[in-house]
């Protein structure tokens, strides 16, 4: 093997103890729609799977059957300084997208990506919750951390807006004294 062996054969030692935290790192380190760029290259992934690839210069996006369903489990960088390889889930500019097939742990499992350019996730909305009732206050605990049970519960309503009465139509005005004459 040769010395550009050596990321793959880093990434499959590490596959052994790594397999099962890998699998359910694309949900949670890369939710949503990613984009990561290279030189050549852009890939698209949702939740941390391979969707599509669009080569450079072209503009449109394919999905070549060798990708299909590899997950990003990663970046990885080297530091020229020690020699050592690092794999991390935070991006850094010019590390290496490392996409694997689920389940594998041979050095055939992972592809490795050129140095990176640029990382975009685009977070989904968070589902609302079916409970939420914005109309009802509830109490957050005290920063003491003790709760008052038993209290009443406060509801919140929307603002209520009164108009003012008119004027009464029965009610009598004194007339005003007029001076009389004698």
């Amino acid at each position: 093997m040769t010395s550009r062996d050596a990321p793959l054969r880093f990434l499959s030692q590490l596959a052994t103890s790594s397999v099962d935290a890998w699998k359910t790192l694309g949900e949670t380190a890369y939710p949503g729609e990613l984009t990561i760029a290279t030189d050549n290259s852009v890939y698209r992934f949702r939740s941390g799977v391979f969707v599509s690839r669009a080569k450079k210069p072209a503009r449109f996006f394919d999905a070549p059957k060798a990708m299909r369903g590899l997950a990003l489990i990663g970046f990885l960088h080297e530091d020229d300084a020690e020699d050592l390889w690092t794999l991390s889930a935070a991006w850094r500019p010019g590390s290496h997208a490392v996409l694997w097939r689920v389940g594998g742990t041979d050095a055939a499992s992972f592809v490795l990506t050129s140095p990176t350019a640029s990382f975009a996730l685009d977070e989904p909305e968070p589902k609302p919750d079916p409970d939420f009732n914005p109309w009802s206050m509830r109490r957050s605990p005290s920063h003491s951390g003790v709760l008052v049970m038993n209290a009443p519960r406060r509801t919140a309503r929307p603002p209520s807006f009164r108009m003012p009465l008119p004027p009464s139509m029965t009610r009598l005005h004194p007339a005003a004294s007029v001076p009389s004459e004698r």
